[in-house]
């Protein structure tokens, strides 16, 4: 067992992959300590997946292969290599969440650590965090949040595409044709405007 193991176990709690279960006479005290180990071990083992990651893409290229043939997250591990890759061991910070990090990560190395050390002093959000490098960046958006609304917007868009093509030419009738004209032209307005 490892410690974390040792120390659940101590405690009287049981647990599998799946599942943790905690003794119903758990004092406060105990249950918030289990808490504080829980997510410890979380913060740890995202920074250990990520340099684990980094170094067998780095080594050997295979991270997508990898996470193929064990039925893996591919994205998950990408993210996580390009994370430890990106912020040096020098300016991780222990009391900063890896969630954290991943926001600065595309930043240069003196950003990354102007960034982390205000993440620290002001235990700013990860929201608040995002937003304020936005502002710093100058992007007028900052205010905007890349939240459910976007990816749903994005979803919207790629399935009506993927109708549209879809379609077999005998259902473009003369009408159809100019109905659907007629209703994507302001989208077609849009884009040329962000040419």
């Amino acid at each position: 067992m490892n410690p974390l193991e040792l120390e659940l176990s101590a405690r009287g709690a049981t647990f599998n992959p799946l599942e943790l279960t905690l003794p119903e006479t758990l004092p406060l005290e105990e249950w918030a300590a289990v808490g504080r180990q829980l997510c410890r071990a979380d913060q740890v083992m995202q920074w250990w997946l990520g340099d684990w990651a980094a170094f067998g893409n780095r080594k050997y290229g295979q991270l997508k292969e990898f996470a193929a043939a064990n039925n893996l997250n591919y994205a998950g591990l990408r993210q996580a290599a390009w994370v430890s890759s990106s912020v040096e061991l020098s300016r991780r910070r222990d009391n900063v969440e890896w969630s954290k990090h991943m926001e600065v990560a595309a930043l240069k190395p003196k950003e990354q650590t102007k960034w982390l050390a205000k993440v620290a002093d002001e235990s700013l959000t990860r929201a608040d965090l995002r937003r304020q490098i936005r502002l710093a960046g100058g992007k007028q958006n900052a205010l905007v949040p890349d939240g459910p609304a976007t990816k749903f917007i994005s979803k919207a868009c790629d399935d009506l595409l993927h109708w549209l093509t879809s379609q077999p030419a005998e259902f473009w009738t003369a009408d159809r044709k100019a109905l659907w004209r007629a209703r994507l032209d302001p989208l077609v307005k849009f884009h040329e405007r962000l040419a």
